[in-house]
């Protein structure tokens, strides 16, 4: 691997453990202390803090799934890391998307494993049928759409390539 290939590895994981930290770490806090039910107005009107121990995923879907969705996060981490194996050309952007993709299943996996639900906290106030959430679904979200995006670009880019390709051997 090249020094420059290292670099961006180095940046993924720096992703990784920065984002897993403050997931786990925030999540430790806010467990302990809102623990008996109470709410803490951060901005009124616009969000909370507000423990929930989701047995699910989002907006409780699945609950009481939780082998399911260990397994299906596990099945999740096999194709992004088999992917990332496979991929030649590691891009600045897509070890930055990976970063935030392993951050957000590892932070919510160990949930899983280690309580037998998923520690949320943050809430918005003024959408309360939104999910609580914590840092962990953040970064998965996050590291979603940079996926969805990165995909477009590399097929895209790969489209105009062959139809050089095809013009240029006509």
């Amino acid at each position: 691997m090249k020094k420059k290939d290292w670099v961006k590895f180095g940046v993924m994981m720096a992703i990784f453990v920065f984002i897993l930290a403050l997931d786990l770490v925030t999540k430790y806090v806010f467990d302990d202390l809102l623990d008996d039910g109470r709410t803490i107005t951060v901005i009124p009107y616009l969000f909370n803090f507000h423990l929930v121990h989701n047995y699910g995923a989002a907006w409780g879907m699945l609950a009481g799934k939780q082998v399911f969705l260990i397994v299906l996060t596990f099945v999740f981490l096999a194709i992004f890391i088999f992917y990332y194996i496979k991929e030649k050309n590691k891009t600045w952007f897509m070890n930055i998307t990976f970063g935030f993709l392993f951050a957000g299943c590892i932070g919510n996996l160990y949930d899983r494993l280690f309580f037998g639900y998923v520690r949320d906290f943050i809430q918005f106030d003024f959408w309360k049928s939104f999910p609580v959430f914590n840092f962990a679904d953040v970064a998965l979200t996050v590291g979603v759409i940079l996926l969805i995006i990165y995909l477009i670009m590399y097929y895209v880019k790969d489209y105009k390539s062959k139809q050089k390709e095809k013009t240029g051997n006509e």
